[in-house]
């Protein structure tokens, strides 16, 4: 068993707990089954609900951190400004920051795991930097603004939004403005309380747990054929939430004109379908006005829509998602041979189960570009991900291996079964660029990004595919050929 004692956290938070700590917005809540949420060697028996609200999760998350003594690895409130691999030392050099103190370093490591995340910097919209009332984004909720007799707009209608706006609705605001353009399919959250008698059941009899988690995990897991819009097999599943959306817009929207609004015209598995009884609901208050045409204009405290409707607003909250690359921005991530990793990822990210990918040796990814899922917890996937480098890591120490790089015919080959699959996926209409063959001189792209994308299948596949490990994945270096290049 692989035992690490030597290892340092750097977190640019105050705190642990990723999402779920930096999004503390009103209604924020797991939006998976909680108990498939947990993680499989920290079962927590005793979720107070079906879908746990964000403090819950939030303790879950750091109490089993603080079981497992992790809290006396990590640097807090640092951030790792910029990543490069040392080719004769065969290590990575990482300069990090205080973000409270100033205080500037340099931390030297034989493997680095990224463990960011793709979905923790807010997209900030250009022409809402010059909004003179209060705004904020949704994963940087204001508590210290009361709402109460205020004009609230709210930009967005996906997924934090849909939880965002009935707590908006609710809380005595004077008039809510909502600006979705592009809504869609809401479906219902049978979001039960556990009884004293079901915590009691999961706690002492192993065996219901097991049977319990197993089968909603295999029932979300084949919930992936929503997303498959060319393939007969999906018809079944397409049609079943294509029909429970439709009727309960229906039922929860007795206007016609704002049912219409709400209407989705994009094809169903492009966006997440998203689960709420109270969404609907909100809409249909005298005080809740809702707004699909564009936004054309933004002038002081005044929004105007397309249709030449002009509001005055006192609050404006952006739920408007976030900004993917700029996780790898140019400069950060200096790789084998001085080249800039996120360069090589145009037009189309190169990761290997966006795990690890060419050019970095030593380095791993946690729910890295090509492994989100749409329908299943990322804790499982980051589970996966985490077991094939403690694998990689075993070969390493077991042969006193100096790197491991990830070979580009691994990758390739991925990258292959998943442009394949997105040719089905209704979240990709059209087929994405062609990946990148093996070639010694990484492509220089004019532009930055990313092109990161989701992995289009089950997350039981995911698994089984990833756990097929072998050290043939990777080009090796022993420690006798450290200052020689055998890539190449």
């Amino acid at each position: 068993m692989l035992q690490l004692t030597t290892y340092k956290i750097f977190e640019a938070e105050s705190d642990l707990g990723g999402t779920w700590l930096l999004n503390s917005y009103p209604g924020c809540a797991c939006d998976n089954l909680s108990h498939l949420y947990s993680l499989s060697f920290a079962p927590n028996y005793n979720w107070s609900r079906k879908y746990a609200p964000q403090a819950e999760v939030l303790d879950y998350l750091q109490s089993t951190a603080r079981a497992y003594n992790v809290y006396d690895k990590v640097q807090f409130s640092t951030k790792i400004t910029r990543m490069q691999w040392r080719d004769d030392r065969k290590k990575w050099s990482l300069e990090w920051s205080n973000l409270m103190t100033g205080e500037r370093g340099v931390y030297e490591a034989d493997v680095v795991v990224h463990g960011t995340g793709l979905f923790n910097i807010p997209q900030i919209p250009q022409e809402f930097e010059g909004f003179r009332g209060e705004m904020w984004h949704s994963a940087r909720w204001r508590h210290d603004v009361d709402l109460a007799n205020k004009r609230v707009g709210v930009v967005g209608v996906n997924a934090s939004a849909i939880q965002i706006i009935p707590k908006v609705a609710d809380s005595k605001v004077k008039v809510l403005h909502i600006y979705g353009r592009n809504p869609g399919y809401v479906t219902p959250q049978f979001d039960d309380r556990y009884s004293d008698t079901w915590k009691f059941l999961f706690q002492n009899i192993p065996l219901f747990y097991a049977l319990y988690t197993t089968f909603w995990y295999y029932a979300l897991d084949s919930t992936f054929l929503v997303y498959f819009s060319l393939t007969w097999y999906s018809a079944i599943h397409r049609a079943i939430i294509y029909l429970t959306a439709w009727w309960q817009r229906y039922r929860q929207i007795p206007d016609p004109v704002l049912r219409t609004k709400l209407t989705p015209t994009r094809v169903l598995g492009s966006k997440r379908t998203v689960l709420s009884n109270n969404f609907y609901p909100a809409l249909t208050k005298d005080h809740v006005e809702y707004h699909r045409e564009a936004i054309v204009k933004v002038s002081g405290n005044r929004i105007t829509t397309a249709d030449g409707e002009t509001h005055e607003l006192d609050v404006l909250i952006l739920a408007t998602g976030f900004a993917i690359p700029k996780n790898f921005p140019r400069g950060y991530w200096i790789g084998r041979g001085g080249v800039d990793v996120t360069t090589t990822w145009m037009p189309v990210a190169r990761t290997y189960f966006g795990t690890c990918t060419p050019r970095a040796p030593n380095f791993f990814m946690t729910w890295g570009p090509m492994s989100g899922s749409f329908h299943q917890s990322v804790t499982s996937v980051v589970e996966a991900q985490v077991m094939f480098m403690i694998k990689t890591l075993s070969t390493m120490m077991e042969n006193d291996y100096t790197s491991m790089e990830i070979t580009e015919k691994a990758t390739y080959k991925f990258a292959s079964l998943v442009q394949r699959r997105s040719a089905l996926s209704a979240a990709a209409p059209s087929p994405p660029p062609a990946p990148i063959l093996p070639q010694k001189k990484c492509p220089q792209p004019t532009k930055s990004g990313t092109g990161v994308s989701f992995w289009c299948g089950t997350l039981a596949e995911f698994r089984f595919r990833l756990s097929n490990y072998s050290p043939q994945l990777f080009n090796s270096t022993h420690h006798e050929d450290v200052g020689t290049n055998k890539h190449e």
